[in-house]
């Protein structure tokens, strides 16, 4: 009867220690995958605010131009890593919007009207032309209202 209960105990025993590491193997695995999938999920980023002088830049006085508004950009990338490589190369991208912003537009109601028709997806192939690859997925700008503050940079890297 004693080895009966004896061998009962360890038989309990065992089952416990072995249900115990598996269920910890399971949560570990359950852990990776949520960090994979935390990687792999979409990020939005804000660049930092960029003002940005309509009509370009010229020796000649042009009627009507050379209002200076100031945009911020918000921009989608696949995951975390497209994400740090695209704030590492923050000023590429504010670049690309001084230059095309600046020679497109000459007065504040054709920039406001263009917003969210064209210019996003402009703004999105020319960032990824600059960026070397298909980094950026969507693309939103905001025109900052005079007076206000821009909204901050979520890129830590960026200058």
């Amino acid at each position: 009867m004693n080895f009966y209960k004896s061998l009962a105990v360890a038989g309990g025993v065992t089952g416990t220690i072995l249900g115990a590491v598996l269920l910890t193997g399971l949560m570990a695995d359950q852990k990776m995958l949520l960090h994979d999938a935390e990687l792999n999920r979409p990020q939005t980023l804000r660049i930092q605010a960029i003002p940005v002088r309509l009509g370009g830049y010229s020796l000649k006085y042009k009627r009507g131009t050379g209002d200076i508004v100031m945009l911020s950009v918000s921009v989608t990338v696949p995951g975390l890593k497209e994400k740090d490589l695209v704030c590492r190369l923050a000023p590429r991208l504010v670049s690309t919007v001084t230059n095309d912003v600046t020679i497109r537009y000459s007065d504040v109601d054709a920039l406001r009207t263009d917003l969210t028709k064209t210019l996003p997806e402009h703004l999105r192939r020319r960032f990824n032309l600059a960026l070397g690859g298909r980094l950026i997925q969507n693309v939103i700008v905001d025109k900052v209202e005079a007076g206000k503050l821009p909204p901050q940079s979520t890129c830590t890297d960026a200058p």
